[in-house]
C-alpha cells in the first residue's frame, strides 16, 4: 500500500465512521471512481454491495460478499480491459442489518459517494427499496438483485437482474416431494421477512390448490427472535403433516431443532434461502431427515474443484453454498457487459448487453446451474436446476426442477 493516502481514500475512510462500511480496496493503489477516471494504474470499477452483514443475517450476508470477492479477485488477476483502457474492480460493502430503509440509502451512498454503477443486493425488501431509486431517474444504477421473490420482476424495473431462481419454481416440485403431496395440513412457520411473506403467500395458495389445508401464519422474524419456543408450539397445535420453514440457515436450523423437540415428525418444506448444507452445521443432521429443499452444492456435477478453490481462499470450516457460488458466477457477467457495452458507468448500456455476455465468461467461472440466458424482464435462467429431498436416512435424492420463462 502506498505511503501516502489520496484524498478519495481518506474521504472514504471519513465514510466509515458510524456507517458499517466494509471497505475493500484493490491490492496497492487508490479506488479511483467508477466512471474509469483512475490513477497510474488505470480506471477502477466499483461494485456495489448492501446487505445484512451483522446480525441474525450475518452469515448470509457474508456468504454472498465472500462470493462476489473471490470472483473480483480472478477478475483482476486476468486483466479487465474497457474500450482500451485497463481497469481494476473493487468491492465497496454496506452493512444494511438486513433493513429495507437502510438499503434504500446505502444504495445511494455507493452510487453517489462511491461511483458504483452496479450495487448487489441479496434481499427482497433492500431490492424493492433500491427499485425506488434506480427508477425514479435521479439516481441510475443497475441492481444485481439476489433474491428468489418472483414480485422483483413484476416491477419491470429495466436496470434490475435477477440472479437466482424464483422460488416459484420450487413450489410445487417441493409439495409432490411431501410426504402429503398437499392433502394434508400444512403448517406456517417461516420467516416474516418480505421474502418470507411472498414464499408463504405462494405456498398456501399451491397447497389449497392441491387439496389440502391450511394452518394458522405462525412467521416469526428469524432476524431478531432467538427463542422459538413459543411459535413452534402453536404451530404445532394444529397437528401439522407439513411445516413450512426456513429464513437465513442458523435461525432456520433452531426452528427446525425446536419443532424435532417438541415431538414434531413430519416433513418440513424449508424456504430456499436456507442451505442444507449450513442446516447440517447448526443442527443434529438426523433433524433435517424428511425434509425438502435445494440441492447441496455438491449434487452438482463438476463443483468439486471450486469448491477447493474457495476452501483455498477462505477455509473449509464453513460450507460453501448457492448462496457464494451464484453470486460468484453472476458478477463476472456484468463485467463482461461492461467490456461489450465499451462502458463502465452506462447502467442501461451494461444491462442491454448482459444477453451476449452471459455465455462468455470464463468456464471456470460457472458453477451451478450457470445461466444461459436472461430473459425479458431481466431474470438470469438455467437449464440444469435441481431440488433434492432428504431422507429418513440422512442422504440426498436430488430431482429436476423446471426454471419457467417469465
Amino acid at each position: 500500500m502506498a505511503a501516502a493516502l489520496s484524498k478519495n481514500m481518506v474521504r472514504r475512510i471519513a465514510l466509515t465512521a458510524g456507517s458499517g462500511l466494509v471497505l475493500t480496496l484493490a491490492a496497492c493503489g487508490d479506488s479511483g471512481s467508477g466512471s474509469g477516471g483512475g490513477g497510474e494504474g488505470g480506471g477502477t470499477i466499483v461494485i456495489g454491495y448492501s446487505a445484512g452483514i451483522s446480525g441474525g443475517a450475518a452469515e448470509y450476508g457474508i456468504n454472498v460478499q465472500n462470493g462476489l470477492q473471490m470472483a473480483i479477485d480472478e477478475i483482476n488477476e486476468a486483466g479487465v480491459e474497457i474500450d482500451g483502457e485497463k481497469y481494476t474492480v473493487t468491492l465497496e460493502s454496506l452493512d444494511d442489518q438486513y433493513q429495507p430503509s437502510a438499503t434504500g440509502t446505502n444504495a445511494q451512498r455507493l452510487v453517489q459517494g462511491e461511483g458504483a454503477s452496479v450495487v448487489f443486493i441479496p434481499h427482497a425488501g433492500g431490492i424493492k427499496a433500491a427499485q425506488e431509486l434506480n427508477s425514479s431517474g435521479r439516481t441510475d444504477f443497475l441492481i444485481g438483485a439476489y433474491s428468489s421473490d418472483p414480485a422483483i420482476l413484476d416491477s419491470d424495473n429495466p436496470l434490475t437482474v435477477m440472479i437466482p431462481p424464483s422460488f416459484v419454481s420450487y413450489i410445487a416440485p417441493f409439495i409432490e416431494k411431501a410426504d402429503t403431496q398437499g392433502k394434508g395440513k400444512l403448517g406456517l412457520l417461516a420467516t416474516s421477512s418480505e421474502f418470507g411473506q411472498q414464499w408463504t403467500k405462494h405456498a398456501t395458495k399451491a397447497w389449497e390448490d392441491a387439496g389440502g389445508t391450511v394452518l394458522d401464519n405462525n412467521n416469526v422474524n428469524y432476524g431478531t427472535v432467538s427463542d422459538f419456543a413459543g411459535p413452534v408450539s402453536k404451530t404445532l397445535a394444529g397437528d401439522p403433516d407439513v411445516i413450512l420453514v426456513g429464513g437465513p440457515s442458523q435461525p432456520t436450523a433452531i426452528v427446525i431443532e425446536e419443532a424435532r423437540k417438541q415431538g414434531f415428525e413430519g416433513t418440513f418444506m424449508i424456504l430456499d434461502q436456507a442451505k442444507f448444507e449450513e442446516l447440517e452445521k447448526f443442527t443434529d443432521p438426523e433433524n433435517l431427515n424428511n425434509s425438502v429443499g435445494i440441492a447441496p452444492l455438491t449434487e452438482f456435477e463438476g463443483t468439486a474443484d471450486w469448491i477447493k478453490r474457495y476452501e483455498d481462499k477462505y477455509g473449509s470450516e464453513k460450507p460453501v453454498n448457492a448462496d457464494i457460488a451464484l453470486n460468484y458466477q453472476a458478477l463476472p457477467i456484468f463485467i463482461k457487459a461492461m467490456e461489450k457495452a465499451g462502458t463502465t458507468d452506462d447502467p442501461a448500456a451494461i444491462r442491454e448487453a448482459i444477453g451476449e455476455s452471459i455465455t462468455e465468461v470464463d468456464e471456470k467461472q460457472r458453477v451451478a446451474f450457470a445461466p444461459s440466458r436472461i430473459s425479458d424482464k431481466g431474470h438470469l435462467l438455467a437449464e440444469d436446476l435441481v431440488a433434492a429431498y432428504r431422507t429418513e436416512d440422512g442422504k440426498y435424492e436430488a430431482f429436476p426442477v423446471e426454471q419457467p420463462e417469465e
